[in-house]
């Protein structure tokens, strides 16, 4: 479908829904004023008095302190929300990513506080160095990212919202768990200067040294050729305990507010080692004992980041006017312990040190509250500095030339957007949202420091996006909506020269970047929700939303068995179904639904290539979007007793097959994987709160398998066979199907007890 014909569909729904019955009223619940907030939505969570206040379009919201004392990190809270999968790409506590609809990573944008997270270094933003402890809500918008948000993510936008100060309050808890995990955090408020003033720290740390089976050491194991031999056998164990994955971080953030003015000032610090991957090849030393260094290398990173932000917000009737300044200071220290000799830019060691500086303006006026037409008209510009200094081993190889590698990379990015939220009152308040966008990036965008397309002082000009909203209140509850919109995205510095760790360069062998093009495209949704009373105690609503998404030049993690790196892969086509749901029996008890079924595919025709072969020829044209699960689901059920001091709750995920990689016979998947987690809160009335829990309770993530892996061959052609050991082309070969474990096992069951007061 191409966008006219979508402009014309969304349209059009506005044009039916326009015709409907009269719309019932709506929920202007107030807003926390630390943010624009002129928009309406819906809200299928647990707090709705969020409605009109966040989006034109749909959003979810989550609550940290509704599941606290579980040692939930911000990656188990997505998993709660449809269209979203956390991705745990090296296992659990580790670097771990969010797609949105089948996005990738680095196509959704992450913001605290309405403020970019996202830096022109990171491919996507690192889910696990966030915390949770000082966060009131998290919104993850799907449809139209509103236009207080600066950027056009291809994806959507996930926004961390902190908590306000407020009156005196101190609030502290700890708590330990299996596998050497442990949680402290306190905050205290009081009043300050005419305002009020939070400070928190938290710390956490985990060895996560779990057990899990090696099933390419016992499949080998068991393999018996035709003419009775057996593979050499190195004698390496199938009983594994997970090595370096252990990680410390601890949080800070001290914030001062008033009705006009605020000040925020945080640091973060994650140091972890990173886990290496589980071979699916052959015999595999990764976690074996007696490791000689070859597999499961040290390698350990050190984190540290400040972020700093001051703001200004004041209301004059009808009109709002904001101002914000920012600055962030990320420093990134890899080194590899046991790496004896240079293997490539980056893989013993590397420095990144990144800082930027923004400043942002927004503005709303309402008027025409009188009329046939309402507008809520907003815009908002901003305008980022950032510079990376990055420097890391062989970046002059043996040979003597450099490679076409930054050493310092700056970008200016300058954005401005408007959105108007019109009420047609003539059509039972059908409400019609345009957001216009405009966005400039200057520095390094499509690679090489030697290319005149892609030097520091590139200039690529204004480019435009651009989005649509319609909703339409209706009878009885009843509510339907449709977004579209066009969305652009540059490459990064890690899509481009790597992260030292886990992505190489896109070089060639003479040291030269591989330039990489902007990847855009276009995303259209429309459902239909309600939101009532069902019989007697009992109330829910329900949300079901058809999406579809095309990108264009797609930016794409390329991974082979000699290194993994960023490709233009091509032209990708995603499309799926969503489901958000909540019942509420009185007080008693309330369960949230959510699912989301989504299937993405190259377009036929376009450029993916392994080598110098068509990947589309490899798999007869059936090459599938990679790294975004076919089916995804979470159910939790809360149940409420002794007047709500005790809540027992239990919480089934599901995720199902992952396409991993594409080989000429056929695409690899990670296998589905179900988890249940049980667990129970008290509440006492001195405000002290204990919980107990276990997550994962069946054991099911160590488990974890791929299928369909590529067929491993073994010639197994011995002195006594009858044929030529001379002659490869005459050598018996043994094949056989392998299911070997996942890349990075997640840790399994686990036990957790904490405890918190507020007084």
């Amino acid at each position: 479908m191409n966008y006219t014909a979508e402009l014309r569909l969304a349209l059009a729904i506005a044009a039916g829904l326009g015709l409907c019955a009269p719309a019932r009223a709506q929920d202007d619940a107030g807003a926390d004023g630390e943010a624009t907030q002129l928009e309406t939505i819906t809200v299928t969570g647990t707090k709705p008095e969020l409605k009109g206040v966040l989006s034109p379009g749909e959003v979810s919201v989550v609550y940290p302190d509704d599941v606290k004392g579980e040692h939930k990190a911000l990656p188990d809270l997505l998993d709660q929300i449809p269209g979203v999968w956390a991705r745990r790409v090296a296992g659990t506590g580790q670097y771990t990513t969010a797609s949105i609809r089948g996005s990738s990573p680095s196509q959704v944008n992450i913001y605290i506080d309405g403020v970019p997270y996202n830096t022109a270094s990171e491919s996507a933003t690192d889910l696990s160095t966030i915390p949770m402890s000082n966060v009131e809500r998290v919104e993850v918008y799907r449809g139209t990212t509103p236009a207080r948000f600066s950027g056009a993510p291809l994806g959507g936008a996930i926004n961390i919202v902190t908590k306000r100060p407020d009156a005196a309050k101190t609030s502290v808890s700890a708590g330990a768990r299996s596998f050497g995990g442990r949680q402290a955090s306190g905050s205290v408020s009081a009043p300050l200067l005419g305002g009020s003033v939070l400070f928190g720290v938290d710390a956490e740390e985990s060895k996560g040294d779990f057990k899990y089976r090696n099933y390419t050491v016992r499949d080998l194991r068991a393999i018996t050729f035709p003419d009775g031999a057996k593979p050499d056998d190195p004698g390496l164990p199938v009983n594994r305990r997970r090595l370096n994955n252990a990680y410390e971080k601890a949080n800070g953030v001290l914030k001062w507010q008033n009705d006009n003015l605020f000040a925020k000032w945080s640091y973060n610090e994650m140091e972890r080692f990173m886990p290496t991957r589980v071979s699916p090849y052959n015999w595999s030393w990764e976690d074996a004992e007696g490791d000689p260094g070859i597999g499961s290398q040290r390698r350990r990173q050190r984190i540290a980041e400040h972020n700093g932000a001051v703001g200004w917000r004041e209301t004059y009737g009808d009109l709002s006017l904001g101002l914000t300044g920012t600055f962030m200071d990320q420093s990134k220290r890899y080194r590899n312990l046991d790496a004896f000799a240079n293997q490539g830019v980056g893989t013993l060691w590397s420095d990144y040190r990144t800082r930027r500086y923004g400043i942002a303006g927004d503005a709303g006026y309402e008027f025409g509250k009188e009329g046939p037409l309402g507008h809520r008209f907003e815009v908002h510009a901003e305008y980022l500095r950032e510079t990376l200094y990055a420097d890391a081993n062989d970046r002059i190889s043996s040979s003597g030339y450099e490679t076409d590698l930054f050493t310092r990379f700056p970008r200016e990015r300058g954005t401005i957007q408007a959105q108007d939220t019109i009420t047609i009152r003539p059509l039972g308040d059908l409400q019609i949202t345009p957001v216009g966008r405009l966005e400039k990036l200057q520095g390094p965008i499509l690679g090489s420091r030697l290319s005149p397309l892609g030097g520091a002082e590139g200039d690529y000009g204004w480019k435009p996006t651009h989005g649509l909203s319609a909703k339409k209140q209706l009878l009885d509850g009843w509510e339907a909506f449709a977004n579209t919109g066009t969305y652009n995205r540059y490459p990064s510095f890690y899509e481009i020269y790597g992260d030292g760790v886990y992505i190489s360069p896109n070089i060639d062998s003479a040291g030269r970047v591989r330039q990489l093009k902007r990847e855009h495209g276009r995303n259209f949704d429309a459902g239909l929700g309600w939101t009532g009373a069902l019989a007697g105690d009992w109330k829910g609503g329900f949300r079901l939303t058809y999406f579809q998404r095309k990108t264009q030049d797609a930016i794409t993690f390329f991974e082979t068995p000699v290194g993994s790196k960023y490709i233009n892969s091509g032209t990708t086509f995603t499309r799926g179904l969503e489901f958000e749901g909540n019942i509420a029996f009185g007080d008693r008890a309330d369960l949230h639904l959510a699912g989301t079924v989504q299937e993405g595919r190259y377009v036929k025709g376009t450029y993916y290539t392994f080598g110098a072969i068509d990947a589309a020829e490899r798999v007869d044209g059936k090459l599938k979007v990679l790294q975004i699960p076919d089916f995804s689901a979470n159910a939790r059920l809360n149940l409420h007793f002794l007047d709500g001091a005790l809540t027992t709750f239990a919480e089934v995920r599901h995720v199902g097959n992952v396409y991993y990689a594409q080989f000429s016979d056929g695409q690899t998947y990670d296998e589905p994987l179900t988890t249940i987690d049980v667990g129970a809160h008290y509440k006492f009335q001195n405000g002290l709160k204990t919980s107990a829990g276990v997550i994962d309770m069946f054991d099911r993530g160590p488990k974890q398998r791929m299928s369909d892996y590529q067929k491993l061959i073994y010639d197994y052609c011995t002195p006594s066979a009858s044929n030529d050991c001379m002659d490869p082309n005459t050598w018996p070969q043994y094949r056989k199907n392998m299911r070997p474990n996942v890349s990075y096992p997640q840790q399994g069951r686990t036990l957790y007890l904490s405890a918190g007061m507020t007084f």
